[in-house]
């Protein structure tokens, strides 16, 4: 049992390729492991040995997406691509368009399993068994739309916490379960959004087993930012959680809606003066957007009666 102050665990070993393609009892791909990587030179190895050490009786694919990054990730998982080429797909973008252009989005397009599972370039598994495990459970599971394991933090190398219901780097659902790609690249937050469109969707269970390792660290995608900028942070965790919030009223979820928006305006309440305004104005047009949408909807009905 993994506690506060030990050492971080070590990565996986992986597994040849060889061996295991020669375990699947098919070449149908079963899940699909998406991982958006950025600026992870230092952590990526990891990430990718966690799932290359996965032992599996069902086929998986590894789809890794870099953002342009100019540190030595990209060339890291061009490495792991050229000698595991049946099971590593990659997306190497030869720019960078963040915040315009999104990993989920991309990725998501990109899944063939009937599962979906996720982690970031900066985290990795500590369990060879994690794949299989949320398979078999979901299978029995039907119902289940959001399947996670328990995870811990770790920074500079100790674990900073016991272990906790796992975020989404021990995220494994039903690549049936669609995320509204309007919001996939709307969203600053996308771990906020599949988390409230999957538990949208069906139930939720963690198995009582601690798969992976959250690491802490300032790198990364938004790392950069908290210090710079937290005006814009701020902005993005609104948007975010009202961008949220509006699908949910959609889906009917009134009760979790309202969580939600109560979340966007705690986003406001906490922000200085100055970055008030800007979210107020943000949510000024939004509103004004909404209203001119629904003008025009009820005049399309009109008209068309």
């Amino acid at each position: 049992m993994l506690r506060k102050g030990d050492p971080a665990p070590h990565p996986l070993e992986p597994i040849r390729e060889e061996d295991i393609v020669n375990n699947w009892a098919s070449d149908e791909i079963m899940v699909s492991v998406i991982c958006p990587t950025f600026q992870h030179a230092d952590y990526i190895e990891d990430a990718i040995k966690g799932f290359l050490g996965q032992k599996t009786d069902f086929g998986y694919e590894v789809i890794i997406r870099d953002d342009c990054s100019t540190d030595g990730t990209r060339e890291i998982v061009e490495k792991y691509q050229r000698a595991y080429p049946r099971i590593i797909r990659t997306i190497l973008e030869d720019e960078n368009r963040w915040p315009t252009v999104k990993a989920l989005p991309i990725l998501l397009a990109a899944v063939r399993g009937k599962y979906t599972a996720t982690c970031d370039g900066d985290d990795y598994w500590i369990d060879e068994f994690k794949l299989q495990k949320q398979v078999e459970f979901l299978e029995k599971n039907p119902n289940v739309s959001l399947l996670r394991s328990k995870d811990v933090v770790v920074e500079e190398g100790v674990v900073t916490s016991p272990p906790r219901y796992g975020g989404t780097r021990t995220f494994m659902y039903p690549s049936r379960i669609e995320v509204p790609e309007r919001l996939a690249y709307a969203c600053y937050f996308g771990d906020v959004l599949l988390q409230a469109v999957l538990k949208s969707q069906g139930d939720i269970h963690t198995l009582d087993e601690v798969t992976a390792i959250w690491r802490k660290h300032s790198g990364g995608i938004f790392g950069g930012l908290v210090d710079k900028d937290i005006e814009f942070i701020n902005l993005q965790r609104y948007q975010t959680n009202f961008l949220v919030a509006q699908y949910l009223y959609e889906q009917g979820d009134v009760r979790n809606a309202r969580r939600y928006m109560v979340r966007s305006l705690n986003n406001i309440i906490s922000t200085k003066p100055s970055e008030k305004r800007s979210i107020m104005t943000l949510l000024y047009s939004s509103c004004l957007v909404e209203l001119v949408k629904n003008a025009i909807n009820k005049l399309r009905t009109r008209y068309s009666q």
